[in-house]
């Protein structure tokens, strides 16, 4: 009887043990006012100075791309609010590029996304500061369903350009977004003879 009573006891205190376990939240800031005003507006060139600073907006801007999607994605049933973030979601992009902003859509509609995190990123070392060119970031995504539980974590690549426009007199900067690629993990394989 002690016996049948201890492992009674063990089970229910494993279960209570892995009941608690501390699941992954969001615990960002997502206010859809705010998100509502994002523009990818032009950046100074006196802004674009050094890598840093660079940085500094690739994060901003993966954030205002990825924050304007899931707010699109999670408001499904609300017409007037997917027009009204389509072109600015889409402002993020080369004006004949459809299909970059169709799979993050589908990917988000898919998902059943509604907040977004984004982690580290890391540029790679053969980057430039030549306007016009491509460059790449590396970058962490975290997906986050409607109760702010944890969806997903995808490493991403992205490669984007940032555009010279020259407005009044003064060099100004807008950034695309060329390709969001997520990152394929390869397999371990063993590659297989030539058979005769």
């Amino acid at each position: 009887m002690k016996i049948k009573s201890l492992i009674i006891f063990a089970l229910g205190l494993i279960f209570v043990v892995w009941s608690c376990k501390d699941e992954p939240t969001f615990k960002g800031k997502h206010d859809p006012e705010v998100i509502k005003t994002y523009r990818n507006h032009s950046t100074p060139a006196s802004k674009m100075d050094s890598l840093t600073s660079i940085g500094f907006i690739t994060k901003q801007k993966l954030t205002e791309l990825y924050e304007l999607s899931s707010l699109y994605s999670s408001n499904v049933g609300d017409s007037l609010m997917r027009e009204i973030l389509y072109p600015q979601i889409k402002s993020y992009f080369l004006p004949n590029d459809s299909l970059n902003l169709a799979q993050i859509l589908a990917e988000m509609d898919s998902l059943k996304v509604h907040f977004v995190e984004l982690g580290q990123l890391d540029f790679p070392e053969s980057d430039s500061l030549v306007a016009d060119s491509v460059r790449r970031v590396n970058y962490q995504l975290k997906y986050y369903s409607q109760d702010k539980k944890l969806i997903d974590i995808l490493n991403k690549n992205a490669e984007f350009i940032l555009k010279r426009e020259p407005k009044k007199f003064k060099h100004e900067f807008t950034f695309y977004f060329q390709n969001l690629i997520q990152e394929v993990e390869e397999k371990d394989t063993i590659s297989v003879g030539v058979t005769q």
